[in-house]
């Protein structure tokens, strides 16, 4: 079973009467106070209270297809080596040698028959098994000293690790996953891309730009053309969206609206909603001219019109096209700095040049990024002005505003741990 990391010696000084009061003074309806995206104190708490509890997506099960593959993920100054094991089972180690604590896994990524630490040759099975400690006492119980392991489940392809010893349940995001990613065959999908977008803010900036299409039209055009979430208030993008369930319901095809995110429908479930939204007319997918990419996917033998949106835990947001999936990781490097991993995916037996040209394949996600890079980028820059005061949420930012509600209520319910 895993181990809990109690992180006693990352107790955050903020008083606990100084968070109380600050949450008190928050108004409601309007972006969080300064503090929240700047104080390092409060930043420990994000890492302790959400991060440290909750399910995370690190990546897709086919980056590690055959036995001792792994790849390294560092998230909130931890690292997880997620490796799949001689028995075929993954797993995720954390990186931390116990002899002296060293990180074992130098290299991001590879494959291994063991995993041995580069500083004293302590040498550990894939299932985190002490195997050799290197000229040790005899004595030395080795039974004690596997690396440790956290929680970790793989639904519709994807990798959830929790560092929690009694983590969130996963039922609610289990059902909504295969009733939305499944229908789009993800469990069976490959990675064809990755990229890293690292942006100068605080992951919660970072999160609360991607859950608002108030910003798609003035800062992205090449979205804003296909997709109509840049207006799906208006009664022309509902009735595209009506059409769009029609059309999937005739193909046998239905994407369940699913709201429970952030809040979860039931006590101790982790949140999820899933979402199918309508591209405009004429267009098919998520491309620069909106025209199929690559291979149709899961049970898609046409296009409907549409696309879905699927959302599962406080850190992880997934776009399904019938043809590509694109998964977006928010990984909070420290206060003001934060990766976007973003993770193409295409059916599994699609070949590069081939079945897709990868340029077209990654073209909306990497200018979408770029361009989210430089806005989020100049957000930070002017929250930490003097003069930046919390401002009003529009319709059109429904989400980040219960997204900073719900933030709010989860670091306060742990001011008396």
């Amino acid at each position: 079973m895993p181990i809990d990391p109690r992180f006693s010696t990352r107790d955050p000084s903020l008083a606990s009467d100084q968070l109380r009061d600050l949450i008190a003074s928050q108004p409601k309806g309007r972006s969080l106070h300064q503090a929240f995206y700047s104080d390092p104190s409060i930043y420990a708490l994000d890492v302790e209270r959400i991060f440290m509890r909750r399910w995370l997506c690190v990546g897709h099960e086919s980056r590690i297809p055959n036995s001792g593959d792994f790849f390294v993920h560092e998230i909130a100054g931890e690292s997880l080596i997620i490796v799949r094991g001689a028995d075929r089972e993954v797993r995720a180690l954390v990186n931390v040698c116990r002899h002296r604590g060293s990180e074992v896994c130098y290299e991001k990524e590879g494959n291994a028959k063991v995993l041995v630490c580069p500083y004293h040759a302590w040498a550990y099975e894939l299932d985190g098994s002490l195997r050799a400690a290197r000229q040790m006492n005899e004595r030395l119980d080795k039974s004690e000293y596997g690396l440790t392991q956290i929680h970790l489940r793989i639904l519709e392809g994807l990798i959830f690790v929790c560092f929690a010893a009694d983590p969130p349940k996963l039922d609610d995001v289990e059902r909504t996953l295969r009733a939305s990613l499944g229908r789009y065959g993800w469990a069976d999908a490959k990675v064809a891309h990755r990229g890293i977008y690292s942006v100068d803010a605080n992951w919660k900036l970072a999160m609360e730009n991607y859950f608002e299409c108030y910003h798609c039209g003035p800062a992205h055009p090449e979205f804003a053309r296909h997709h109509a979430t840049d207006k799906y208030l208006a009664p022309e993008a509902k009735a595209l969206r009506e059409k769009v369930h029609a059309r999937a319901k005739e193909m046998g095809i239905e994407i369940p609206y699913i709201a429970n995110w952030p809040w979860s429908a039931a006590p101790g479930e982790e949140m999820v909603d899933a979402f199918h939204d309508a591209a405009y007319p004429g267009s098919v997918t998520g491309s620069e001219d909106g025209q199929r990419v690559a291979p149709l996917m899961g049970d898609f033998t046409d296009y409907d019109g549409g696309f879905a949106y699927v959302d599962a835990g406080p850190a992880s947001t997934f776009l399904a096209y019938p043809d590509y999936g694109v998964m977006y990781l928010f990984i909070p490097r420290d206060i003001q700095a934060t990766d976007m991993e973003i993770v193409w995916l295409v059916a599994k037996d699609a070949k590069q040049g081939v079945d897709y040209e990868l340029d077209r394949l990654i073209w909306m996600w990497d200018v979408t990024s770029i361009a989210d890079k430089k806005i989020i980028d100049h957000n930070q820059k002017g929250v930490n002005s003097r003069y930046y005061r919390p401002g009003p949420y529009s319709p059109m930012e429904e989400m980040p505003r219960a997204m900073t509600e719900w933030y709010l209520e989860t670091i306060a319910a742990g001011s008396n741990d």
